[in-house]
């Protein structure tokens, strides 16, 4: 991480239920330094972008404010079911292909 930068956290320090919601410093997250450390990185998946971003809840769950932020903002799609779960897309899902990591981890990535 770039000296003087720092990542602020979202999510109140006593709530134990909801994600972990951080923001990246601005210098992590310019464009074209973000083009020109992944052109220097190749998955063994061919993915390139991540494209979009679903954060399944369980239905018991009510989204705390930095949250409903993010899904007003396009920054994630929220979603209820039956658990906690993340849904990754990569590249738009243009391979039209997807693993399922769980039960290890509870996430589902498209590519």
């Amino acid at each position: 991480m770039p000296k003087g930068s720092q990542v602020e956290m979202l999510t109140p320090r006593e709530d134990t239920r909801s994600p972990a919601l951080l923001t990246e410093p601005r210098a992590l997250t310019d464009t074209a330094e973000q083009e020109k450390r992944a052109s220097r990185f190749h998955h063994s998946i061919g993915v390139h972008r991540v494209t979009s971003i679903c954060l399944v809840s369980p239905k018991t769950y009510q989204p705390i404010e930095p949250l409903a932020y993010l899904e007003k903002r396009g920054v994630l799609i929220g979603k209820q079911g039956d658990g906690w779960l993340v849904e990754l897309t990569f590249d738009d899902g243009k391979e039209k292909k997807s693993k399922d990591l769980r039960p290890d981890i509870p996430v589902v990535i498209q590519y």
